[in-house]
């Protein structure tokens, strides 16, 4: 074995629900949904087409779509359910299926689109090696960033440029890709480039035997925000639904770190690296406490159980490490609202970003229960 390799088995845990999109989004005629049951159900699309053209059903099926230019208002298991079809008789074409744990007005027969989860072949959802090693990475960076700051006033000044640039988007990710050419990279003596996180090695979180069966959650986006309006609501329900891993769920990974390259940019083990991402995430959450914490303070003390962040729906400031570059909280603030103003006119920052950019908190709601979306526990079990 490598005397510099150090590897561990480690414990994901999901404090709050993680929606890991696999990119595939789903309308209302592309999956079942059970009222009743508050369940939706994943279609094969192979088995589902032999049932449809087996039971002389395709054309009907077809004509139903045509008749229905908003495929919001089509619910598919009705249908179903109208010829004599029973749950049973679904089974055969059912990839899987989740639990609707999103409250849904008994007026409206359907759900929106879903945004499906990464899966494995048998249909339990997974967290991808290089989803958590992008959260490894953003730690890692702002880790250097705190421990140099004459670096990181270099780039604080460089990113404010980029924020006056014609174009926006290609500025910030050249930047982006110099910070972690600049801190991430070295050369050897023949003057050829190493990248330093080739030596972090970082595999799928897989629930394994854990998992009995595989269970998903469908969750609706829920914005939580300073502003009530007329209507004195600060929760906005967007229409956009969400597969997500439930909280509570955990999974095990392999994290391998090969020391001598590591140790270049000052880091020791894959313990320290966890710390820099509940370093990182405690950043983020500091700054959204002064603002939330009155409302929404018993989320806050729950991240308190988790070191990081994971997937969608977590909030620009536990994904961006632009506002951790100022070393003066009302600079980050004043220049990133012209950032989001000017990236995304049409949400009103330059109006409603009064205490906070961006102006909202991410919640995962289920009934009464409100959580931060993406929360998650680290730890090290043993070696490899």
């Amino acid at each position: 074995m490598n005397d510099f390799l150090e590897s561990r088995i480690c414990r994901l845990t999901c404090v709050a629900p993680v929606h890991i999109g696999s990119g595939e989004v789903l309308k209302s005629f592309e999956y079942l949904y059970d009222k009743n049951r508050q369940q939706v159900y994943f279609l094969n699309e192979g088995k589902w087409a032999q049932f449809l053209a087996s039971n002389k059903l395709l054309d009907e099926f077809t004509a139903v779509l045509g008749r229905n230019g908003n495929f919001s208002r089509i619910n598919i298991w009705q249908w179903l359910q109208g010829k004599g079809f029973s749950a049973e008789d679904c089974d055969e074409f059912i990839k899987r299926k989740a639990f609707l744990k999103a409250d849904l007005s008994d007026k409206k027969g359907t759900l929106n689109d879903i945004s499906t989860g990464v899966c494995d072949g048998i249909g339990s959802l997974y967290v991808p090696g290089s989803s958590i090693k992008g959260m490894l990475r953003t730690g890692i960076i702002f880790y250097l960033l705190e421990h140099n700051p004459g670096m990181k006033a270099k780039f604080c000044k460089e990113m404010c440029n980029a924020l006056q640039s014609g174009n926006l988007k290609r500025s910030l990710g050249a930047l982006s890709n110099k910070m972690e050419e600049t801190l991430l990279a070295y050369k050897d003596d023949k003057g050829n480039v190493h990248k330093l996180l080739a030596g972090l090695q970082v595999g799928d979180a897989l629930a394994g035997d854990m998992a009995a069966e595989p269970v998903s959650v469908i969750l609706q986006r829920v914005d939580g925000s300073t502003y009530g309006g007329r209507s004195n609501q600060f929760e906005k329900h967007l229409p956009l639904y969400w597969e997500c891993i439930p909280a509570g769920s955990e999974f095990e990974l392999r994290i391998s770190m090969d020391r001598a390259m590591l140790q270049k940019i000052g880091i020791g083990s894959i313990e320290e690296i966890f710390g820099y991402c509940r370093s990182f995430m405690q950043r983020g959450l500091n700054l959204q406490e002064k603002v939330f914490g009155r409302r929404y303070g018993v989320l806050f003390d729950e991240a308190q159980a988790a070191d990081c962040f994971l997937g969608a729906g977590t909030g620009f400031l536990q994904k961006s490490l632009w506002f951790s570059l100022f070393a003066d909280d009302g600079e980050a603030m004043r220049e990133l609202k012209s950032f989001l103003d000017q990236s995304f006119r049409q949400h009103r920052h330059r109006v409603l970003d009064k205490d906070i950019s961006p102006r909202t908190i991410k919640l995962a709601v289920s009934g009464r229960r409100q959580q931060m979306m993406g929360l998650c526990k680290l730890e090290v079990m043993h070696n490899a």
